[in-house]
């Protein structure tokens, strides 16, 4: 015959009851560490279109990314951002907030505040700074906004909206496309005389059928016009050397880009040949050369 056992249901006494809830208060060991990173308190600025966030912190030593500063575009819905979920000290970091991804880039305070200023006097296809915020342990981070469902080369920013594409996957077509498309976006930006700085394909932002450049922390003005041809050369010589583009590609490429940028690539032919071309292919033909050699 089965033995059956039966739990004694015990009701606490008061004082039993009452320890507990004081205990509870003393011991919250039970709640995550970060639901309780709240600022002590916050202050709200406005100043033409911009917005700025102050929030103090009580605790320092948290590794979360806590904000102490931030300004912001007036229109951004980031009234209520005081906290990331990455850590503070990262380089890169993508995270979601209020259903929009954004893009936070460690940096120095003076490129920061360089790039959100720039931003919207810049011609060129660049990704929308909105921000930039610092944190509680110093560090600064310049914030972009993705507006559309995009894809990156780069993990670290693969979250949310943006989804991670590996270069592999890639069918030749593909990478043609964007050859002649990084030519495109990159004489849109050497035409204001701005030069990106050691590109790479993390500096790429894909959304369907179009890019954008990503990762701006080394934008800055030429110091001479021509400069931008030997940026375009080094750009069009990386994608040759990791097998992205092929020399059809950058043949492609190098027509696309001096069409469009014709002042600048006349001035540098004349700097290497000491002569003037009446002829654009001679100009596109010197680039190509330069390229391989």
């Amino acid at each position: 015959m089965k033995k059956t056992e039966y739990a004694e249901t015990r009701i606490p006494s008061a004082d039993e009851r009452l320890h507990e809830l004081e205990t509870g208060k003393h011991d919250d060991y039970e709640l995550p560490e970060f639901s309780k990173e709240v600022p002590v308190s916050s202050r709200k600025h406005d100043s033409g279109n911009d917005v700025v966030m102050e929030y103090d912190w009580k605790r320092t030593e948290s590794p979360i990314i806590r904000i102490s500063r931030m300004t912001y575009r007036n229109g951004e819905d980031l009234a209520d951002l005081y906290r990331i979920g990455a850590r503070d000290g990262a380089d890169s970091i993508c995270f979601t907030h209020n259903n929009v991804t954004y893009i936070a880039r460690k940096t120095a305070h003076e490129v920061a505040q360089a790039l959100y200023n720039a931003y919207g006097k810049i011609k060129g296809a660049l990704e929308n700074i909105v921000g930039y915020l610092r944190t509680a342990l110093g560090n600064d981070y310049v914030v972009s906004k993705v507006e559309h469902d995009s894809w990156a080369f780069d993990r670290r920013i693969a979250r949310g909206s943006v989804r991670y594409v590996d270069v592999d996957t890639l069918e030749g077509r593909n990478r043609s496309r964007l050859t002649e498309l990084i030519a495109e976006k990159i004489a849109e930006l050497h035409s204001s005389n701005l030069i990106i700085g050691r590109f790479t394909l993390n500096n790429i932002l894909l959304s369907g059928d179009d890019m954008r450049l990503s990762d701006l922390r080394k934008l800055r003005v030429s110091r001479k016009k021509s400069y931008v041809i030997e940026e375009f050369k080094s750009i069009l010589q990386y994608l040759f050397a990791i097998g992205f583009a092929t020399r059809e590609d950058i043949y492609c490429a190098i027509a696309t880009y001096t069409a469009r940028n014709e002042g600048s690539c006349a001035e540098w032919y004349q700097e290497r040949t000491g002569a003037k071309s009446a002829d654009p292919f001679d100009v596109a033909a010197r680039i190509e050369e330069e390229v391989y050699n």
